[in-house]
């Protein structure tokens, strides 16, 4: 008869002979597994084609640049040189004056009236006899120099060489222009035969191919219309000689 303590210790045996080839097994499986996922690299030609991340595509806007309005009229108020009609040796000269008039008016809003136009012209006159002796002729820096110095405009630049393109782009900001021209090649039917040679007038506005202007030199400039092509051919600042007025360059009197 076996005693019961030898039957205890072999069962004992037993069970951890079991577990030990359990955990065996265990470990050998882990072991396959671990040697599936292993990757040994040799060389780069083994690598496995990698297929390259697709980049966002990215999008350059092209802004074009701004149209221009296709018309423009700006509220400017009227006058002739002549307001009351009459052409005498001072008022066939005050082109410039009548031009810059009816600039000021236009900045300070207010409504301008031929007794009105009649006694700036005059004061401007007036002013430039006392300070320079001459009312006659202005360049174009000159006569934005009397808007500076009688008016107290501070804001008037002188523009040289400019396209015609240009004369759009600066009206397209509704701010008049005023230009120095050879005024014969105007070509206005309204001026007295054969036109004066040397003029000046405000642009004030466009439309398509037509420049509209206030054309001091008729008491029928009122937004009176020209070629665009007319205008800039005949723009020329003054060179000190009217019959040298084609020579001239470009200029004309904006508003900064």
């Amino acid at each position: 008869m076996i005693s019961q303590n030898k039957f205890s210790w072999k069962k004992s045996g037993y069970f951890l002979a079991i577990i030990f080839l359990g955990l065996f097994f265990f470990w050998l499986r882990i072991n396959k597994n671990l040697e599936k996922k292993e990757i040994i690299v040799t060389s780069s030609d083994e690598l496995p084609a990698m297929v390259p991340e697709k980049k966002a595509e990215t999008k350059i806007e092209i802004i074009p640049e701004k149209k221009l309005p296709t018309e423009i009229l700006i509220d400017v108020p009227f006058t002739s040189q002549a307001p009351f009609g009459k052409w005498d040796a001072y008022h066939e000269e005050a082109c410039e004056e009548a031009s810059l008039v009816m600039l000021e008016y236009f900045l300070q809003n207010k409504k301008l009236t031929p007794a009105l136009a009649e006694k700036e012209i005059q004061a401007l006159i007036a002013y430039e006899i006392k300070t320079t002796k001459n009312y006659e002729d202005s360049t174009a820096e000159e006569l934005a120099k009397l808007g500076e110095n009688y008016y107290k405009i501070k804001n008037l630049r002188v523009v040289y060489d400019f396209t015609l393109e240009d004369l759009k782009k600066y009206l397209a900001q509704k701010k008049p222009i005023i230009i120095p021209a050879a005024g014969r090649l105007l070509g206005n039917p309204n001026f007295k035969a054969p036109g004066p040679l040397y003029h000046n007038l405000v642009l004030v506005g466009y439309t398509d191919d037509i420049i509209i202007t206030n054309d001091p030199g008729t008491r029928k400039g009122k937004s009176y219309k020209y070629n665009i092509k007319t205008v800039y051919n005949a723009i020329h600042d003054f060179t000190g000689d009217k019959n040298k007025i084609e020579k001239g360059r470009k200029a004309m009197i904006v508003l900064e």
